[in-house]
């Protein structure tokens, strides 16, 4: 190559300033066939022009207008404007300084141009300059450089990952291992956290002699069978490290083949020592347990409320094969078998209380019994405590004994203290306790109670005659016709020696109903041990007297109330023996007075003293819809006696009976002279039901028989039931009442919102009437709770498409109150009071 120092000597004229035209044809073709592209310059005053350049230059892609002589650098050098090249040869130029330079020109969406440029001054102001392309040598460095940037970017990240990955191992305790084997050699690679969990230093490369050198002895043969498998294994073993200590290592080791036919064996270490030692914690906590629960007299269990509300029993101790008769593999598969052998009486208690427990986080404790397999029954106590498990679960652990010699000693404790040992019954003690706990409830309940104290006359002769081996048959005999004759919830006692206590409870509220009652069980005492009794194959006749005290109505001591039927008693001996009386001499008078009333009205009902009054029911406008039936009692000596006095009477005697019959025979009887007048053809009669009455088998076809006999209308009387009736077979009710409504006959539902009458009963009883009690009527201008009241039922009733009839309206404030909340109907003393059907007659008149 010929360099630009002698290229420029060859076109410098000669010092005469002239070179033959033949050289300079042979100098231009040799600077032309010069590979180099090679332009020269010359300044002329502020201009760099092109004087020349070779064919190189002409074919040079990036010069432009170089084939043009004359032209400005600027323009030959277009592709490098925005840099100082153009300047910089100007310097060439002027100062002779010589220019070695790279220009690198990079735009966006166009390829790299550099290039190495020389420049030299040759005569005068002339330059030389050369050009050579090196845009592909740039292009080249810049991109080695971009890869080496990227690569050690991934180095970066190729560190911080093994760094991460290694802490992670070291963590997590666990290591890696690869083992490569080709043709030639075996190499065996281990990470980091493999070093550290075996004991030693940190190193990649492991001979296979040192990398299964910690293995136990007794352990290397699981290790060689898992690696003899091809699918590889997952293995246990123990691990000696170099400072002596034995950790549990679980290795998963698989096998491949790399793409280049190298056998590839690879596997993850993972020390769980701490594991082993909790489950060797585990195991001994386990049989320690299992130790315990084998030497108690009981059985253990786990039970557990998931939260999706599934349960189940992990544990169960195996003496609950020997306290249950099931096996414990059983239960844990279905808990379902230890309700199951829960005798059915207690199982709902048991149920109840657990769920209770569980739901409250409390202990829990509980008696029961179980039926065993052989048929026996035993009792059984479970004690538990719950508690919240982290994922919501509740988690009982409890413990259950067998109880039942100890429930029979208590047993047979109770019954020697407080059982008489002879009859059976409760001795004193238990009386004195269970009288002691009935007067506190009287005060709750409101309701009287009554204690009957028997002695039975002329025992002591019995004894001494017969002996008191046939005293004591007498005695026992005696006690099982006491309880013959009274309640379950009543208390028969034996209170020492021939001595016999009754004590009866939830009696009426009443003072003389109470009384009654107490009366009748004392009657039916007598009439029983009046019986012959069976003594030593021979009849033996014992009678009692019985002494009575009602308590209830004061606060009375327990001796105090003994004592007062105990002086009832030698009143009753006095009074001749074989008899009964009460304690209070008034109280006494009442029941005479009573028992006189009762057979006045047995006689009352036969003669025909007995009749019905009717009273008005009219609308807002004071017009006549219809009458209620009541009955009256105008006796030959005392007069008129109040319902309120021979109405309980009959209910309790039974005398309601023949008295509602002979009622709803009037009524209907009336019904039908009303039906043959046209001013009277309209109205209606209500006859009041007891719920004795109502219940009796052949009711319906009584009233049926009754309205036909008359041949009264059946959709003109109105039967009035109480809400006592609820108390009853709801369900045969209803199907009574409908029976009755199908033939046209109506109901009302009298003194309404006194009872106990349930809404979801009301809503399905076919009544087509309501009556609202006087007593909420009388206060509702002055109490606001009976307003309220009132108000309620009248939106109920119209809810219910009810017709609604007050009671007891007398004056007219009460029935402007009424009409103002939608009542329709009205009954009392503002409109008339009860009366024999002359009066009906009269207000009829007075209407038109």
């Amino acid at each position: 190559m010929i360099s630009s120092e002698l290229l420029t000597d060859l076109l410098t004229a000669d010092s005469e300033g002239a070179v033959a035209p033949s050289a300079q044809v042979r100098l231009q073709g040799l600077v032309d066939a010069l590979p180099l592209p090679l332009m020269e310059f010359r300044l002329e005053t502020d201009r760099l022009v092109l004087v020349a350049a070779n064919a190189a230059a002409r074919r040079m892609p990036g010069l432009g207008r170089v084939r043009t002589r004359g032209v400005d650098a600027d323009e030959v050098f277009d592709q490098l404007r925005g840099t100082a090249i153009v300047e910089q040869l100007g310097a060439v130029a002027r100062l002779g300084v010589p220019l070695e330079c790279r220009p690198v020109v990079r735009e966006p969406g166009r390829p790299v141009l550099a290039w190495e440029l020389s420049a030299r001054r040759v005569a005068g102001c002339s330059i030389m300059v050369t050009v050579r392309d090196v845009s592909e040598v740039e292009t080249l460095r810049a991109a080695l450089a971009a890869c080496e940037r990227s690569l050690e970017e991934t180095r970066r990240e190729l560190r911080e990952q093994s760094d991460v990955f290694n802490t992670m191992e070291g963590l997590a305790r666990t290591g890696h291992w690869r083992r490569i084997e080709d043709p030639g050699e075996t190499v065996l690679l281990w990470s980091p956290g493999l070093c550290d969990i075996a004991g030693f230093d940190r190193q990649e490369w492991v001979s296979p002699e040192r990398a299964v050198s910690g293995i136990l002895p007794e352990d290397r043969h699981v290790f060689e069978k898992a690696r003899e498998k091809v699918a590889g294994a997952d293995i246990e073993y123990r691990w000696r490290r170099p400072d002596g200590e034995v950790r549990w290592m679980r290795s998963r080791v698989r096998r491949a083949r790399s793409g280049d036919g190298m056998r590839v064996e690879m596997g993850v270490v993972q020390d769980v020592t701490e594991e082993h030692r909790s489950a060797e914690q585990l195991r001994e906590q386990l049989l320690f347990i299992q130790r315990i629960a084998s030497r108690i007299p009981g059985f253990i269990y786990e039970y557990r409320m998931h939260n999706d509300g599934a349960s189940s029993v992990p544990y169960i101790s195996d003496a609950v094969r020997e306290f249950m008769g099931v096996n414990p593999e059983d239960v844990m598969r279905d808990h379902g078998l230890l309700m199951r052998s829960v005798v059915p009486d207690d199982a709902a208690h048991v149920r109840r209380s657990a769920v209770a427990s569980l739901r409250n986080l409390a202990p829990w404790q509980c008696e029961y019994r179980v039926s065993m397999p052989d048929g026996s029954v035993r009792w059984h106590i479970t004690n538990a405590i719950p508690h919240r498990e982290p994922d919501g679960s509740v988690v009982s652990h409890g413990f259950t004994m067998d109880i039942t010699d100890r429930k029979r000693a208590e047993q047979e404790i109770e019954r020697l203290a407080f059982y008489d040992a002879l009859t059976g019954l409760p001795n004193r003690r238990m009386l004195l306790d269970r009288l002691q706990r009935a007067v506190a409830a009287t005060s709750r309940t409101q309701q009287f109670g009554a204690l009957l104290f028997i002695d039975l006359d002329n025992f002591k002769d019995l004894n001494d005659t017969l002996g008191h081996d046939m005293g004591d048959h007498l005695l026992s005999q005696v006690a099982a016709r006491l309880l013959a004759c009274v309640r379950e919830t009543d208390t028969v006692a034996r209170f020492g020696g021939d001595e016999f206590v009754v004590m009866l409870e939830t009696l009426r509220p009443e003072l003389t109903e109470a009384a009654s009652q107490a009366e009748i069980v004392a009657e039916k005492l007598l009439a029983s041990l009046n019986q012959p009794f069976a003594l030593g194959g021979q009849q033996h006749y014992s009678t009692p007297s019985i002494g009575i005290t009602l308590f209830g109505d004061e606060r009375l001591s327990v001796d105090e109330l003994l004592k007062r039927a105990d002086l009832a008693m030698y009143q009753a001996k006095g009074a001749g023996r074989n008899t009964q009386r009460f304690f209070d001499p008034d109280m006494q008078a009442a029941v005479n007075a009573r028992s006189n009333l009762e057979a006045d009205l047995r006689q009352g009902l036969a003669r025909g003293e007995l009749c019905v009054y009717y009273q008005p029911v009219v609308d807002h406008r004071a017009r006549l819809l219809g009458v209620e039936a009541l009955v009256r009692w105008r006796h030959p000596v005392r007069g008129m006696i109040s319902p309120a006095d021979f109405i309980p009477l009959a209910e309790q005697t039974g005398l309601i009976l023949p008295l509602g019959q002979q009622v709803l025979q009037t009524a209907c009887g009336q019904l039908q002279r009303w039906g043959e007048r046209k001013q009277t053809r309209h109205l209606s009669v209500s006859v009041n039901v007891s719920a004795r009455q109502f219940r009796q088998p052949g009711f319906v076809a009584e009233v049926l028989q009754t309205l036909q006999g008359c041949g009264a209308d059946p959709r003109k009387l109105k039967l009035e039931l109480t809400e006592s009736l609820l108390l009853g077979d709801v369900e045969d009710t209803i199907a009574r009442m409908e029976q009755l409504k199908r033939e046209g006959v109506g109901f009302a539902l009298d003194d309404f919102g006194t009872g106990y009458s349930s809404l979801s009963y009301l809503k399905r009883l076919p009544l087509d009437q309501v009556k609202i009690d006087q007593g909420f009527v009388r206060d509702v201008l002055t109490d606001p709770n009976d307003a309220a009241i009132v108000r309620t039922i009248l939106a109920l009733a119209q809810s219910l498409d009810l017709e609604v009839v007050a009671e007891g309206v007398e004056t007219t404030g009460q029935l402007a109150f009424l009409r103002l909340h939608g009542c329709e109907g009205f009954q009392g003393y503002l409109f008339g009071r009860p009366g024999p059907v002359e009066d009906i007659d009269a207000y009829l008149s007075h209407e038109l």
